[in-house]
């Protein structure tokens, strides 16, 4: 094996998660190369390409009865393997969700994506987040967080991810920006991943997908995080729930509730239940016993 091509797995210090998170807020995304190990990075590509078949291999006018289609999505990934689900809470990368989203984290959705050879099917340098109500995006800075995880090289011409530094920081309704030559825009960041790395962005952070002018299929995982009180899609949990939700992280992260613990409260370093009164469900129950009781 060429040592040459073997990356050393990062672990981070209570200082280098300090910087992350100040980075984060800063720029509104961050780049974690390497957190992925090899031995997952393995799996993952071998269950990938598995799953998506002859996804990955048919002409991209075949990929749909409508014609031509510029991406693909795994449906439900965390039921396609043991692998995907590994991910969720990855040791090496959770650390890094827990500073940047918070102890109440939970998973919202997942996304297996194939970007096939073509223009982006993304819009140009916008918010993933610009209609959502009851919640200031732009100083919310943790409030939705996604993962683009890799385990393929990418080159610079095969759809990688690219920010505009500091854009979450800018109000709903904010002018898009118009960019004609990217590549020479000084306040863009393209990231170009390799695998094992990660890409941790804020939803509201201006951000687009580059088209896909290489000849080789993008793949990448998306795994989405915010608040236990944020409604999750049924993709986020797995179908064999007693199998996979076996821990307190684990039962949280896939929104599993606590008895006598409000939405609100959910805390992965504060396990205790509130006191019943305190609870919606409770207060339920106490109308009902009292209309009972007057029959």
């Amino acid at each position: 094996m060429n040592k040459k091509n073997v990356r050393r797995v990062v672990m981070f210090s209570e200082g280098d998660l300090a910087e992350i998170k100040l980075q984060f807020e800063t720029q509104g995304f961050i780049h974690l190369r390497g957190v992925i190990p090899a031995d997952v990075v393995a799996r993952v590509r071998m269950a990938f390409d598995e799953a998506a078949g002859e996804r990955l291999r048919l002409p991209r006018e075949r990929q749909s009865n409508d014609g031509a289609v510029p991406f693909y999505d795994i449906p439900n990934v965390l039921d396609v393997d043991p692998v995907f689900v590994d991910l969720v809470d990855l040791p090496t990368l959770f650390p890094v969700l827990l500073q940047v989203v918070g102890t109440d984290i939970q998973l919202n959705h997942t996304t297996a994506r194939l970007f096939y050879p073509g223009p982006t099917f993304t819009a140009p340098w916008h918010s993933d987040i610009p209609h959502v109500l009851g919640v200031s995006q732009n100083n919310s800075v943790n409030f939705f967080v996604k993962a683009h995880l890799f385990f393929e090289d990418l080159t610079p011409d095969q759809g990688c991810l690219a920010f505009i530094p500091g854009s979450h920081r800018y109000p709903p309704g904010y002018p898009r920006p118009v960019i004609r030559d990217m590549e020479r825009c000084s306040a863009v960041v393209k990231t170009v991943p390799r695998a094992g790395d990660a890409i941790l962005f804020n939803t509201h952070v201006l951000h687009m997908a580059t088209d896909n002018s290489s000849p080789h299929v993008r793949k990448s995982l998306i795994y989405a995080y915010s608040h236990y009180w944020v409604k999750q899609y049924d993709n986020a949990v797995p179908a064999d729930l007693e199998r996979y939700a076996t821990t307190p992280q684990r039962k949280q992260l896939f929104g599993v509730d606590i008895e006598g613990v409000p939405y609100f409260n959910r805390r992965l370093d504060r396990v205790e239940p509130i006191p019943l009164f305190s609870t919606f469900s409770s207060a339920a129950r106490k109308v009902i016993r009292r209309a009972l009781q007057k029959m």
